[in-house]
């Protein structure tokens, strides 16, 4: 039986598993206003743009269920669920004005023990089914597990390789 405590405003980039209870899921709502790390991904997701540009400042807000469990087969392991939202800018592919982009993303990862890494099912793989679920596939390293690695590889995974102002596609168009 899974119980749900309070939720949180704030965890740290790295936490370690002891941290968590078996069964017990700890739930955070987090935004880049109040989480350093997350206003980090922010600025990072800003880079590509000119410093001279102006566009509205963005958002990056997240929430996260973070739940260990313990199996037989996966061992001691963490399931996050996280739901990403982001508003953000990127230089348009072909103008290079800042374009304005909305990601609403739910990723779903499993945590587990970097002994695991080195069995022949694991070795090329990226995702697993755990927690009735397939799940994106990380390991914890010395106890810890790197909440900011994993949400910082799923963001920059979604965001758009050459964005197009609306001018600039229809420019295509014709």
């Amino acid at each position: 039986m899974n119980m749900i405590t309070k939720i949180n405003t704030q965890i740290d980039p790295v936490v370690p598993l002891n941290k968590y209870s078996h069964d017990i899921i700890e739930e955070y709502e987090l935004s880049d206003l109040k989480t350093p790390w997350l206003h980090e991904i922010l600025t990072e997701l800003h880079e590509q743009l000119d410093p001279d540009d102006v566009y509205p400042a963005g958002s990056l807000k997240l929430k996260l269920h973070i739940t260990r469990k313990k199996n037989t087969f996966l061992g001691d392991h963490i399931i996050i669920r996280a739901e990403i939202d982001a508003f953000y800018h990127m230089p348009c592919g072909l103008t290079l004005v800042p374009v304005s982009q909305h990601m609403l993303l739910s990723v779903n990862a499993a945590f587990l023990h970097e002994s695991q890494e080195k069995q022949p099912e694991y070795a090329e793989a990226t995702t697993i089914f755990a927690d009735n679920d397939e799940m994106e596939l990380y390991f914890y390293r010395k106890g810890m597990i790197d909440v900011k690695e994993f949400v910082h590889e799923q963001i920059f995974l979604e965001v758009p390789a050459f964005p197009r102002s609306p001018e600039a596609q229809a420019s295509l168009e014709e």
